[in-house]
């Protein structure tokens, strides 16, 4: 899976999934344009990438601000002359019981995981539009396809990031333009590490089919998937990168308890 015929720009790119991504498209042969509100962070993402041959450009972006977009999309755009590629990646997320949700945080998760997003995807349109092709990749997550408790808020916004990714499919496929969902599951990051301790990344990896905690890498990996030539009919779609843990219906040692007490 070579990416090095395009450019993308990989918001959130500065930590996390993100970077990983960042890194995963760079080794694949891709321009890299690293985008965050941490400006700082971002530029040592690009010398990172920089120092391992590959090319790359730090911008400081804040998704939530249109201007801010369009001036991302312009520097990508006159740093390598195209942009075939766009990951929506940058995430403001807070977890709690729906009586604690916040008017002001939720405007805030669905500025940042919502409407940036869309208003990125608006800007990047139209160079790809002329070029024939893009791939624009939303980074959901499976608390869309499954109920997880006290993510109510966090499960909306990445909800209608899904739906999104369906309408623009449509929209935008006569175009050339291909649009997909990454929908990880909980893996291992500053963030997550905030929201769950020891007990409850064991739950998730008992609950998983596979039996493991996925990682960055599993994630960044079916992100170049989904930007390479492989992937060149598929739009629409929401691809789980969560181990099975979505399909599990049980714990799979109750499950196995269960069988037990059957056959007595």
């Amino acid at each position: 899976m070579i990416l090095s015929a395009e450019v993308a720009l990989i918001t959130g790119a500065a930590q996390g999934l993100g970077r990983a991504i960042a890194l995963a498209y760079a080794h694949a042969g891709c321009q890299v344009v690293v985008a965050d509100i941490n400006e700082t962070g971002a530029r040592e993402v690009a010398v990172e990438i920089q120092a391992n041959g590959g090319q790359a450009e730090a911008v400081c972006l804040d998704v939530a601000d249109v201007h801010s977009g369009q001036a991302a999309v312009q520097a990508a755009l006159r740093r390598f002359g195209r942009l075939s590629v766009l990951v929506n990646c940058a995430v403001f997320a807070k977890y709690g019981p729906l009586a604690e949700v916040e008017s002001a945080v939720i405007d805030r998760m669905l500025a940042v995981g919502l409407k940036g997003p869309l208003l990125l995807s608006q800007s990047v349109a139209e160079p790809m539009r002329q070029a024939g092709r893009g791939v624009i990749i939303n980074i959901s997550s499976v608390v869309a396809l499954t109920g997880v408790a006290y993510s109510s808020a966090y499960a909306s916004l990445k909800g209608g990031l899904d739906a999104m990714s369906r309408a623009l499919a449509v929209e935008l496929g006569p175009m050339g333009i291909r649009v997909n969902s990454l929908a990880p599951s909980a893996i291992p990051s500053a963030m997550s590490n905030a929201n769950l301790d020891a007990a409850g990344w064991e739950e998730r990896r008992r609950r998983t089919a596979l039996g493991r905690i996925g990682t960055q890498d599993d994630v960044a990996a079916a992100a170049v998937f989904l930007a390479s030539p492989a992937a060149a009919f598929m739009t629409g779609v929401v691809l789980p990168i969560d181990g099975g843990f979505s399909i599990a219906g049980m714990v799979p040692g109750v499950d196995l308890a269960t069988v037990g007490r059957t056959r007595r």
